[in-house]
């Protein structure tokens, strides 16, 4: 088909959307980098870790500009309706031209950071576009720990200036992020095999969304609704499963639990007179709904002490935000309970922790281990990564902003968040880096109604060979 403006981008965007590049699973997007480099002439190889990263000569006339780094990270975050078959391990998406949006038929579209990759080789493609000497930078797993920042060299980043494409909001310079760090707790529990009726309820259909971007929201985590029916039972039932959520970083829409109770249709009675509470407090989830079955047969549960124990402890566990930021009225300090998990007589309870703050970063994920051990469970970190902090009025900044404001009749915002971006990474291995985060309008990142805004992203192409021209 004719791809719109800038039809270049869409040319890469779709050859790449044709390749599985979930997190973890980046050889063959790896791979196509390499390759499409090669073909255009480009200087390109594969570090250790797995980035790719990609040279290009300054323009004629700009061979003594300071070098510019163009960055973004070539995995996304894989997540499908419930209905959807595709395996998005093995097979590419099906992208959907509907409108002024270009979205994925029932997955995640990987705008999240595809448009990065696409920026980058189109920009690598077209000579005719004024440069500074060139670096593209493309990381791996940005969205399960930042990997692929955390191992890159700091002899790859040279040149002045770093251009990273991972922003979802046109207008918007993002010049500063929160740290973060994951937290892994564990909890052993007692098993026992039982006979009789076990009932299954799942609560799904939520909002969910981006664990920093929209942790402030009135967003229902399912975790915690289904960890709410729960409490409402009756004492003495045995938990045989509690499974919600897809990511540490992606608020919860789905949470399932089974269980065997004393007396099954009491049990069945408290969770929906419960679920009808839950649903009353929150009208904004309008999809929320709660699913019931129930079965006989032989089961292996917990012990109904050791189900207490457990219920009991991950309701203690903090969850959303814990601080504001006052002056900047946005989050400080968050955690979002992304992922349980019951497997083999052990639950497993992922939290990834964000904050401005370090300490504050540090402290949070100590409480979490307080509560981990003191009842009999363990605690580990990963994905540990510093918050980038904003250096006010930088050249970057002061010749990217004239840029906007004469192409939009209007100044942009400039603005530090509470997600993660790999600039805090990167600018902590090269301290002389003046950095900004840009990029076009993306939608509900991270779940399957994700979409690209296609004029906005023609805008932000502009912007960029704007920006470029200057520096």
């Amino acid at each position: 088909m004719d791809h719109p403006y800038p039809s270049s981008v869409y040319n890469y965007f779709t050859e790449l959307a044709a390749i599985p590049h979930g997190s973890g699973n980046t050889a063959g997007i790896r791979r196509w980098c390499l390759e499409t480099a090669k073909r255009l002439h480009i200087e390109a190889y594969a570090d250790e870790t797995g980035n790719v990263i990609m040279k290009k000569p300054a323009s004629a006339g700009c061979e003594d500009h300071p070098g510019v780094i163009l960055q973004g990270h070539m995995d996304m975050v894989c997540a499908k309706l419930p209905d959807c078959r595709k395996n998005m391990e093995t097979e590419g998406l099906d992208l959907v031209w509907d409108g002024d949006f270009l979205r994925a038929d029932g997955t995640t579209l990987g705008g999240d950071d595809g448009i990065a990759v696409a920026y980058a080789f189109a920009v690598l493609e077209d000579d005719a576009i004024v440069h500074p000497p060139l670096t593209v930078i493309l990381t791996v797993d940005e969205e399960t720990g930042m990997d692929g920042a955390t191992g890159l060299s700091p002899d790859a980043l040279t040149g002045k200036y770093l251009i990273n494409i991972d922003s979802e909001a046109e207008g918007v310079f993002t010049v500063g992020c929160a740290g973060g760090v994951r937290s892994h707790l564990r909890f052993p529990c007692e098993m026992q095999t039982v006979t009789g009726t076990k009932l299954t309820l799942t609560v799904n259909g939520l909002t969910g969304g981006h664990s920093g971007a929209e942790i402030h929201k009135p967003l229902v985590n399912a975790n915690l609704a289904v960890l709410e029916l729960l409490r409402s039972l009756p004492a003495g039932y045995c938990l045989c499963e509690l499974a919600g959520g897809v990511r540490d970083n992606v608020i919860p829409t789905e949470c399932t639990a089974s269980l065997t109770a004393p007396d099954p249709d009491a049990a069945e009675q408290a969770v929906r007179a419960a679920f009808e509470k839950l649903r009353r407090a929150n009208p904004q989830e309008t999809g929320m709904a709660l699913q019931l079955s129930s079965e006989s047969g032989t089961f292996e549960v917990l012990t109904a002490d050791s189900t207490a124990k457990l219920v009991q402890v991950l309701s203690q566990l903090p969850n959303g935000v814990q601080k504001m930021n006052e002056i900047l009225h946005m989050p400080e300090t968050s955690l979002n309970l992304g992922i349980f998990s019951l497997t083999d007589g052990v639950m497993q309870a992922d939290a990834l922790i964000r904050s401005g703050i370090n300490a504050e970063k540090y402290a949070l994920a100590d409480r979490l281990r307080a509560i981990a051990e003191q009842a009999g469970g363990t605690a580990s970190q990963s994905g540990d990564y510093a918050a980038w902090e904003y250096k006010p009025d930088t050249e970057l900044e002061r010749k990217a902003a004239a840029v906007f404001t004469a192409q939009y009749g209007k100044a942009p915002v400039i603005e530090t968040i509470h997600a993660g971006l790999e600039c805090g990474i990167l600018t902590a291995k090269a301290p002389h880096l003046e950095a900004i985060s840009i990029g076009p309008d993306l939608l509900d990142i991270h779940t399957p109604r994700e979409r690209l805004s296609i004029a906005s992203a023609a805008r932000t192409w502009d912007l960029l060979l704007g920006i470029l021209r200057v520096l």
